[in-house]
Order: C-alpha cells, then sequence, then structure tokens
C-alpha cells in the first residue's frame, strides 16, 4: 500500500476488474465526488473530506475493508491520505477569506529570458501539482506575466480544467497596470489604472483564467495620471458585479495607499483590504511606513521576493573584497540589481542571524526567513514564493511546521536594526 498525502483528497486507484468487483460488492459510487482520471492502468477516484470525523474515519475503514475482500487476489494500488496535509492556514487580513500560509507565486510562468522559458508548461503543472499536494490554496499572477503577457494566467487555468479541481477550492489573486501585449503591440489604452484598461484586462483575465470572479485583484502599480476616485470607483463595480471578491494594491509610496484608504471611505466606494510590498528580513528600504498604514488598517500583507531574491537561502558568499559569490546560474551573478537591492552591510549581518537561528531549529536559512515573515503580529502576512521546482517548493512548506522563539526573531529583527515598535 502506497500512501501520499495531497490536499484533503483521498484518492484510490485500481484496475478495471478490480473495479467491476468492487461494484458488485455495492460499495455506493455516490460515496465518492467524482471520477477524474481514466486510463489503461486503471480507474482513480476521489474523496473529499474534510478534518477527519468519527463517522469519516468509519466510512474510511469500511472503504478499506471492502477494497480488501474486493481486490485481495488481484494487482491493487492504494493511495489514500487519512490525514489533512501539514499546510496552515489564516484568514486573509480584514477579509473572510481562508488562504494557506504561504501563497505560489506564477511570475516566472512562460518567461523568456536570453531566448529560454524560465518555467515551461509542463514545470508550470508540475508545480502547481506540488501546491496543491502540500495544501497550497493561494495562488498569485498577472495579466502581464509570461512571455506574450496572459501565458501564466492561461497555464493556471489549463490546470484547473486539466486537473479536475474545483474553483471554490483555489483562491486565485491577479493584477492590472502595466502595458499589455497579449494582443499585440499595446496601444494607448493598453496601460495604467483607468477605466477602459481595467474593465478590458479583468474580461481577458477572467477567460484566460477559466472562471467568472477573482478572488483578489491587484492594482500592480500606482498610476499618477488617473485620478485614485476614478480607479476605486471602476474596482468597485466588479466589486459588486461578483467579478472580483477583494481588492489589493502592490508597490505604492505609503501615503499614495493612504490616500487610496482615504478615497474610499469617503466615497463609500471598496477599499484595499491586501497589499503586495517587496518585504523581507534582509530588505529594511522605504517599507516601514508602508507597513505602519497596514498594521493601522488591518490590512493583509502578502510580500513579493520574501528570500531577497534569493539572497536569503544562503547561497551566496562574501568574498574579501565584499562581492557577491554567486552559484552558477545564480541571480547574483546576472544583474548589478541584484547586489545594489540585496547586498548591503545589513542584509549581510541578518543572513548571518538567520544562518545561525537555522543551525539552532534545524532548518535552512530560506525556512528560517519564511517562518520569520510569518510570525509578523502587527497584521497577517502571508509570503509569496517563487519556487523553480517542487523539491523546492517542498522546502519552503517546512517553514510553516517551524517555529521560532521570541529570541530567535529578536536575534533577527536586530540584525535589521528594527527599533522597538519594529516589523513584528
Amino acid at each position: 500500500m502506497e500512501v501520499v498525502h495531497s490536499q484533503n483528497v483521498k484518492t484510490i486507484s485500481l484496475t478495471d476488474d478490480a473495479s467491476d468487483r468492487l461494484r458488485a460488492e455495492k460499495l455506493e459510487e455516490e460515496s465518492f465526488s467524482d471520477v477524474v482520471r481514466r486510463s489503461t492502468e486503471g480507474v482513480s477516484l476521489e474523496q473529499y473530506y474534510g478534518a477527519p470525523s468519527d463517522e469519516t474515519a468509519d466510512e474510511l475503514e469500511t472503504i478499506i475493508d471492502c477494497l480488501s475482500q474486493a481486490v485481495a487476489a488481484s494487482p491493487l494500488v492504494l493511495t489514500l491520505a487519512t490525514e489533512p496535509p501539514s499546510m496552515e492556514y489564516t484568514t486573509l487580513g480584514n477579509t473572510g477569506t481562508t488562504v494557506s500560509k504561504l501563497c505560489f507565486g506564477t511570475w516566472r510562468f512562460g518567461k523568456e529570458s536570453d531566448g529560454t522559458v524560465e518555467t515551461n508548461r509542463e514545470e508550470a503543472h508540475d508545480l502547481l501539482d506540488a501546491c496543491w499536494e502540500h495544501g497550497i490554496n493561494f495562488i498569485d499572477t498577472a495579466n502581464v506575466y509570461g512571455d506574450p503577457n496572459g501565458k501564466s494566467e492561461r497555464w493556471i487555468g489549463e490546470w484547473l480544467e486539466d486537473r479536475g479541481h474545483h474553483r471554490e477550492d483555489v483562491v486565485l489573486a491577479s493584477k492590472v497596470y502595466f502595458p499589455y501585449d497579449g494582443r499585440g503591440e499595446p496601444g494607448p489604452n493598453d496601460s495604467g489604472l483607468g477605466r477602459k484598461h481595467i474593465r478590458a484586462q479583468i474580461e481577458g483575465t477572467l477567460e484566460r483564467l477559466g472562471t467568472d470572479y477573482l478572488d483578489l485583484y491587484y492594482i500592480h502599480r500606482w498610476d499618477d495620471d488617473t485620478p485614485i476616485r476614478e480607479t476605486m470607483r471602476t474596482l468597485t463595480e466588479l466589486v459588486r458585479e461578483g467579478k472580483v471578491h477583494y481588492l489589493g494594491a502592490s508597490s505604492m509610496a505609503a501615503w499614495k495607499l493612504t490616500k487610496a484608504l482615504w478615497t474610499s471611505d469617503v466615497e463609500g466606494l471598496e477599499r484595499f483590504d491586501v497589499t503586495q510590498p517587496m518585504f523581507n528580513a534582509a530588505n529594511t528600504d522605504d517599507v516601514g511606513d508602508y507597513l505602519d498604514v497596514c498594521a493601522d488598517q488591518d490590512i493583509a500583507v502578502c510580500p513579493y521576493s520574501p528570500l531577497a531574491g534569493g539572497f536569503l537561502t544562503g547561497k551566496y558568499e562574501r568574498a574579501e573584497d565584499g562581492a557577491v559569490v554567486a552559484p552558477d546560474g545564480a541571480r547574483g551573478s546576472l544583474t548589478d540589481l541584484f547586489e545594489d537591492r540585496y547586498t548591503s552591510e545589513t542584509a549581510w549581518e541578518v543572513l548571518e542571524a538567520v544562518e545561525s537561528v537555522a543551525d539552532e531549529v534545524d532548518a535552512t536559512p530560506a525556512q528560517v526567513s519564511l517562518r520569520w515573515l510569518m510570525d509578523q503580529d502587527r497584521f497577517t502576512c502571508v509570503p509569496i514564493v517563487g519556487a523553480r521546482t517542487p523539491d523546492q517548493l517542498e522546502e519552503n512548506v517546512g517553514a510553516v511546521s517551524l517555529e521560532l522563539s521570541d529570541d530567535q526573531f529578536e536575534r533577527i529583527d536586530a540584525a535589521r536594526g528594527a527599533d522597538e515598535s519594529g516589523y513584528r
């Protein structure tokens, strides 16, 4: 018997002959939610359970007994997860939506770098499968991810359809602002946060994802050329039409976020419930005021680049002359922006503290860095991880079961130079 844990799913696979005999044993077909795959190897049946109750446990025992009797003389592959995965879930800020404590980012899906696709369609679906198996239900994308734009959204939609996953089991977030080239060279109204562009882009996003609503719709940047009143009115219309559940804002100055919230309050419009700044233990620039607003207004924070572009994984080293020594192909060897953004003197001190804590708790620096973000207590913090492989994703998920003591958390804070108000 092989046991595989996936997102609240129990899967039984058996040969056609065994399947026929199983029916003869009168195991009611209604007890399964869906027949999801048929192939020459057999039939897979999926049963979705919540947290196992006594009744559920009894039902599982009955199914196993029935299978044992029905197919005792035949080859049988039984894949059964009797416990939910070790993912933790949290309410997303001031919304009523529950999400996994890690969000999966898909900005690499279909992205071309120097003529090479960073994550192709098959790899993308493998990563989404891994998310499902680990209990990650929160997927982040944008209309401009992929080359051409829209490819990331389309691949996610195709994955949902191909795997037969129920739309209600996934929380989908996308974004609007940047020029969109998915239908050719962008025109004068193919960017920004005006009504015309937002209206056009939400329809395209929904079509590519194969859904009639988004759980979360971010403005990808602030638009200095469009009055925020027009932007918030248009986004509010989408919420009231049922095309979007909640609104989010990505990177911007703290005063702009405050202005948007004030406009919503004064005009009686929907407000931003989630933000997506660049926030990690190593980077302390220009984020404090923004996070103060989030904490004061009970806004969830879903930071991108939670591992500082890989810096906080510990794979980079510091040469005697201060230069960054990077593994072949790692981001530090590909762009000068990496050193400017992530490798300040403070960042190296933070990395040293993170590695010290990692040794103490028998974890990786990446896991400690992600847990440090999840443990922020001033606001809900759900890091967006962009793993390249299922193995990397599995390492990231290991942060969920990690525990940091107050002393360990505060040592990382101290290395950042945080004062008493800090970011925790």
